[in-house]
């Protein structure tokens, strides 16, 4: 769902503003304007409607699933909430450290497991661009060996190569656990 939403987001962004269609000068009074362009005017009202509706929308979307990725900050190192994949658990990630490494970068992320269970076979990706819709382009396979186990912090090493410095400015986080176990 995530996916989809960036999706159209990225779409509607990239669309940009509706630019309104050169004015023509009105009809002498008491004279209608060609059906032709009372149509295109009609059809620029119709189609800003529709562009403020989609805003709208979207504002919502994002305000509904802003849990499902977590949008990773290495300036700050400050920690973001965000869901696994189809789950409604909230988890904790954050982005200890980012150094150049061979023609790329090497990113490290703690997740935070606040809940009293392990997760294991923990898969997904980190989406990476100079921007939101760029991240939402690129990814890297992420598949962890071990479990996130309850309690607490797990840090993971993430490898981007090949990537330039600007292609690091925005962070995405995306995982999903196949299994969930009580520890002993």
């Amino acid at each position: 769902m995530a996916r989809h939403f960036l999706a159209a987001l990225s779409a509607l962004l990239m669309a940009g503003p509706c630019t309104p269609v050169e004015a023509q000068p009105a009809p002498p009074k008491g004279q209608r304007a060609p059906a032709e362009q009372r149509s295109v005017t009609d059809r620029l009202a119709d189609l800003e409607q529709q562009l403020a509706t989609l805003r709208s929308r979207v504002n919502t979307l994002s305000r509904r699933i802003g849990y499902d990725l977590a949008s990773l900050d290495c300036n700050s190192k400050k920690y973001v909430e965000f869901r696994f994949e189809d789950s409604h658990l909230i988890f904790f990630a954050s982005c200890k450290a980012i150094e150049p490494y061979l023609e790329g970068h090497k990113v490290q992320i703690s997740i935070g497991n606040p809940h009293s269970f392990n997760f294991s076979n923990v898969k997904g990706n980190l989406g990476y661009g100079k921007t939101i819709v760029g991240a939402a382009d690129q990814k890297v396979e992420i598949s962890l060996t071990e479990s996130i186990r309850a309690g607490s912090w797990h840090t993971i090493t993430v490898i981007v190569n090949p990537s330039k410095a600007e292609d690091m400015r925005e962070l995405i986080l995306e995982l999903k656990a196949e299994t969930a176990w009580a520890p002993r």
